[in-house]
């Protein structure tokens, strides 16, 4: 279960542990009791019900329990280490989780809500107050009230998803990011449908079909078979170039958001890369910048490839912590207002 979700876990550890109507009673003063604790509380040292209200949140006193004294710390230690995963994590960088750590936090990336919004396309529907006059449903309608119009139908644009593109490097130095920025890349892909993923190393891979399968592990155990440069160098200006000869015009023609994940260490020769990152610019409606060491402290662009790059994104994100990843969904809201302004070069 989902410990963040009470009344969830209320409902199932109640159809799970009560048999009997006359231990229901029971069973929601040990519930509120373990909830109090899971939030920080302690158990309480006499017997009380009712719930003390103080400051901005609600108190659970729950009635005493007898239980031994050294138990008590032990139960304490139990529930706080499941309490609230997300929360917890929410602020530590992904390089330092641990395995469980990493586990809760792909578990959160899968439930994530991912919408790059919408673009109004050729295609019309109707609409009571379009901009257009639908003059072939008008005259249809004409036909009831023999031949006079007596309402005008209009029409507007029928808005389609905006597709998304995710360019995620896989090399050496992005080796404590790859596998949860590729859980965010496969929850997108479900969440939102018009995903195309690939990875680059020293070479460009499309993942989208590995991808596609519904189940997380199962999916990226997919990709690591197919990806051939993983953990390896870092050519970023050369995978961009085979994107942009490549894939630039059947993936980035219906106004794409291209979302590069890296961290900006180029092997390569930077004058390449800054040609390609232009043109990558050019093509895409929007290019966000996902850099994991963007997110720690002192950070600098002084490296040859993240001085390239900053001067060719619309946006300059980081991607090292949850919540770093939670302001990408929330920029997402924002995008489908318009497209950037760009200065010219």
């Amino acid at each position: 279960m989902d410990l963040t979700r009470v009344d969830d876990v209320r409902s199932a550890s109640r159809s799970a542990l009560v048999s009997r109507q006359a231990d229901l009673a029971s069973f929601e003063s040990a519930f509120d009791l373990f909830w109090s604790l899971l939030r920080g509380g302690s158990l309480p040292a006499r017997e009380s019900t009712g719930t003390v209200r103080g400051g901005t949140a609600d108190r659970i006193v729950a009635p005493q329990i007898p239980l031994p004294r050294a138990m008590a710390p032990a139960i304490q230690r139990a529930v706080r280490a499941a309490a609230s995963p997300v929360e917890l994590l929410r602020s530590i960088d992904f390089s330092a989780m641990t395995a469980d750590e990493r586990a809760a936090a792909a578990r959160f990336l899968e439930r994530l809500r991912w919408s790059p919004g919408e673009r109004p396309s050729r295609r019309f529907r109707p609409a009571r107050g379009g901009s257009r006059l639908d003059a072939r449903a008008t005259l249809r309608r004409t036909m009831s009230t023999f031949g006079e119009p007596a309402l005008l139908l209009r029409r507007a644009p029928r808005p389609k998803r905006r597709p998304l593109v995710i360019l995620c490097d896989v090399s050496g130095s992005m080796e404590a990011y790859t596998r949860l920025l590729l859980h965010m890349s496969h929850a997108l892909g479900r969440e939102w449908g018009r995903v195309e993923t690939f990875t680059f190393g020293t070479r460009l891979t499309r993942i989208t079909r590995q991808l596609r399968d519904r189940r997380p592990d199962a999916a990226l155990a997919r990709v690591s078979r197919t990806v051939a440069d993983w953990s390896g160098g870092t050519r970023i200006g050369d995978a961009l170039h085979e994107f942009n000869m490549r894939w630039s015009r059947r993936v980035l023609g219906r106004g794409a958001i291209v979302l590069l994940v890296t961290d900006g260490w180029e092997r390569g020769d930077p004058s390449r890369l800054d040609d390609e990152a232009a043109r990558l610019q050019r093509a895409a409606y929007r290019l966000v910048w996902l850099d994991p060491l963007s997110g720690t402290r002192d950070y600098s662009p002084d490296s040859r490839g993240a001085r390239v790059l900053i001067a060719h994104v619309d946006d300059h994100l980081a991607a090292n912590t949850l919540d770093s990843l939670m302001r990408v969904a929330e920029l997402f809201g924002k995008v489908a207002r318009g497209r950037p302004v760009r200065r010219a070069t």
